[in-house]
């Protein structure tokens, strides 16, 4: 990394990676799965909404966690801290490409100090590692805490190395048959098209997120899937092109995930994200809509539930509709780029050091009150 003097200056403040995260008070997969589910359903993580979702393949879920946590932090891991007296804090990260790492599942029985812990214990120990390239997180931006500390981060981070984009996130059902027009070409992915896809990604979504998706080194997962294969699991990637009849220039994608069932509890693991060209026309959106995702569906032929899930920009959010989808919720793709690793640690360090410092002055506060009495 080419890093600025602050950027190196935080890096050299750090502990070398064998010390982080006792370095923090953290602790690395120190729940069994039946502990962190247990924790997740405690701190109302898993709301009526998600777990109406989840909780009918909750023993695959569990099975999934499992055994990628067997695979010793090279697919999972889970930071905890504090304890049960003072209140825990989780973070859970994984694997989502072959050098990229999601974020999520964040969860605090209202202890900040824990949260701040496993959030810059994992900054740390992506920075000192070395390899992590990218690293993700979603967020419903209506959620007002995630919001405020991930949705400010481009302002900090910078855009050059950081995105934060708002989806639709919608379930497709499955066995839906869409029709298809003429006019429009969909073809499979194959190495020919790579810089068609490179184009309608980055017009669709940008440049860090194709980059952070590594759609430039292995567009259908082939070295991620054989680190998961290790532990009897899968990883794949699937992508299908949509032109005009007679027309290069793509006007679409489909990219479609395939991972272990759960590993995200809104089954992000499995999204297929639609792409669709700003500069397409809105006569066009339908049936540019229809067709790739009629598709991909041949990627979840196999997938073990009804609904496809479907994320998507604002401008197909009318036609989603039209075509049977059932919206869910909007999310926010938080994407921070390997040199924004030391902001991004910054970043969080800052907002927790201002939270914990307005909480100290608010109990001092109480504290005066209660003497006066």
């Amino acid at each position: 990394m080419l890093l600025d003097t602050l950027d190196q200056k935080t890096v050299d403040s750090l502990p070398h990676l064998p010390d982080v995260y006792d370095a923090y008070g953290v602790q690395v997969n120190a729940l069994s799965v039946s502990e962190i589910f247990a924790l997740y359903e405690h701190t109302g993580f898993l709301y009526p909404e998600k777990a109406a979702r989840l909780f009918p393949h909750l023993a695959q879920v569990r099975e999934n966690w499992r055994r990628m946590l067997n695979a010793e932090e090279s697919l999972l891991y889970v930071l905890t801290a504090g304890d049960k007296k003072r209140g825990r804090a989780s973070l859970a990260v994984w694997r989502t490409t072959h050098h990229g790492w999601m974020s999520q599942h964040l969860v605090c029985e209202n202890n900040p100090s824990a949260s701040r812990a496993v959030m810059l214990a994992a900054a740390a120990g992506a920075i000192r590692r070395g390899s992590d390239l990218s690293a993700q997180n979603w967020f419903r931006p209506e959620n007002r805490f995630p919001a405020r500390v991930f949705g400010s981060m481009e302002q900090t981070i910078g855009e050059s190395l950081s995105s934060v984009q708002r989806h639709s996130y919608f379930a497709l059902p499955r066995t839906l048959s869409l029709s298809t027009e003429k006019r429009i070409r969909v073809v499979p992915y194959s190495p020919s098209h790579k810089e068609a896809l490179l184009e309608i990604a980055s017009a669709a979504r940008g440049r860090i997120y194709v980059v952070a998706e590594e759609l430039e080194q292995d567009v259908e997962f082939n070295a991620v899937d054989q680190l998961y294969r290790g532990v009897g699991l899968r990883r794949t990637r699937h992508v299908w092109l949509a032109f005009l009849a007679n027309k290069e220039e793509p006007i679409g994608a489909a990219i479609a995930y395939r991972g272990p069932l759960g590993v995200n509890f809104s089954y992000l693991e499995n999204r297929c994200d639609l792409l669709l060209h700003p500069t397409l026309p809105e006569s066009e959106v339908l049936a540019a809509a229809a067709a790739l995702l009629m598709a991909s569906s041949a990627a979840y032929e196999d997938f073990e539930l009804d609904e496809i899930p479907v994320i998507a920009e604002e401008m197909a959010t009318h036609v989603l509709f039209k075509l049977g989808a059932e919206f869910l919720r909007h999310y926010c793709q938080g994407i921070w780029l390997q040199d924004g690793h030391p902001r991004f640690y910054r970043h969080v360090d800052g907002f927790y050091s201002k939270l914990l410092a307005r909480m100290e002055r608010q109990e001092q506060q109480a504290a005066l009150i209660g003497q006066e009495r």
